[in-house]
């Protein structure tokens, strides 16, 4: 069994208190950038690039690898009893949750991460010596949260195995 998952939690930002209260004492609004922006930033992008403009005004809206800490998501993933011990293996550090389903041999989990955790264990369930059925658990969170705008794997070069699951190979830009 392939697993599924599912992104059940987000970051929810007040950020019309935070902007105020940054107005206040810092005397601008570290918003600028994330409201320039042609894109339609997440709150967790912005967010994050608001902490960025907080250390630096002119920093641009983007998501900074040393402040990936500040935002958490929750992913629901179902998956075969054996996968599932090997992906809680590669979110070392994450607190989870487990039940066993209507299924048998299936257990669900609520796996919950900061946004740094994920892309580290995202980058150690997609090489080639993980089973192929955790290979594909984590390239789906590797999809959903690219697909939420939250690309934090920059310095990975991505391939295709034969098995057409995605892997990550750790490539720092020079």
């Amino acid at each position: 069994m392939n697993p599924e998952v599912l992104l059940v939690t987000t970051p929810a930002v007040n950020f019309r208190a935070f902007l105020g209260a940054c107005l206040h004492v810092l005397g601008y609004s570290p918003a600028r950038a994330a409201d320039a922006s042609p894109r339609d930033l997440s709150e967790a992008e912005k967010f994050l690039s608001c902490l960025a403009a907080i250390r630096d005004q002119q920093a641009p809206a983007a998501l900074a690898p040393n402040l990936l800490a500040h935002v958490s998501f929750s992913i629901f993933l179902v998956a075969d009893e054996r996968d599932l011990l090997d992906i809680l293996e590669r979110c070392a550090g994450m607190p989870f949750v487990t039940a066993e389903t209507t299924v048998r041999n299936v257990t669900a989990a609520v796996i919950t991460g900061t946004l740094a955790q994920w892309r580290d264990a995202v980058a150690a369930g997609s090489v080639r010596n993980a089973e192929p059925p955790v290979r594909t658990g984590f390239n789906k969170v590797y999809a959903l949260l690219c697909g939420a705008g939250l690309n934090v794997w920059g310095d990975y070069r991505t391939r295709v195995a034969p098995d057409h699951t995605l892997l990550l190979e750790y490539k720092p830009q020079r």
